[in-house]
């Protein structure tokens, strides 16, 4: 019963937004900055590089998110996902995991220009009883000047329901849906009696915005 809770709390663990600690990543450039500004420019050239194909984007968002990685985590998302985050003083907190893994599958674009499309994935992880619970997430990326950046994630929670968006460009509302769902879960929980069974995305038409 407390499976299926633990799985959805860890699927939101992936792309949680913390409050902002005060802890600047460059502020260590002031101890060592030789060694600090060598780590910067190679993850802005990865970054950069990967920024020109949207699947190579999300393998890399997925690899910094397993690492625990901030600070690629965040260059990955669009300006406008960085700027609101900003605003409202919160910052992308990777869990980390070594137990975690993903497929990266087929790029999907949404609009004739070619400037939004949806990469689907399957993330794989452990959970406290020790059984891997896999998930379908569709990443919604944009087109920007600099290449391709994260704008958002959907995840089908309830066979044959739409699927849950998670907006990174409104940290608010993405707070708001997600207390919603947990809310949900816990009704349809008390309802069976038990914990609703987390269930995997699905590519889904509505997304197509």
């Amino acid at each position: 019963m407390q499976g299926s809770k633990h799985a959805w709390l860890l699927l939101i663990a992936i792309v949680f937004f913390g409050c902002n600690q005060s802890d600047n990543p460059t502020s260590t450039a002031k101890n060592d900055p030789g060694n600090e500004q060598i780590v910067v420019d190679v993850v802005k050239d990865e970054v950069q590089k990967a920024a020109q194909d949207p699947k190579s984007v999300i393998e890399l968002f997925l690899v910094s998110l397993r690492q625990g990685d901030a600070t690629t985590t965040s260059r990955l998302l669009t300006s406008k996902a960085r700027t609101e985050t900003a605003k409202h003083d919160m910052v992308v907190r990777p869990p980390g995991s070594d137990t975690a893994k993903f497929v990266v599958g087929q790029t999907i674009y949404t609009t004739e220009t070619h400037d939004i499309c949806h990469v689907e994935s399957n993330w794989t992880d452990v959970d406290d009883a020790g059984r891997r619970q896999t998930y379908e997430i569709v990443w919604i990326l944009r087109k920007e000047p600099s290449g391709w950046a994260v704008a958002g994630m959907a995840t089908e929670l309830f066979s044959g329901e739409a699927p849950l968006v998670m907006n990174f460009e409104d940290p608010l509302d993405m707070l708001a849906q997600q207390q919603r769902a947990e809310l949900e879960l816990t009704r349809r929980g008390n309802a069976t009696g038990g914990s609703p069974q987390v269930m995997p995305a699905s590519h889904s038409s509505s997304l197509n915005r």
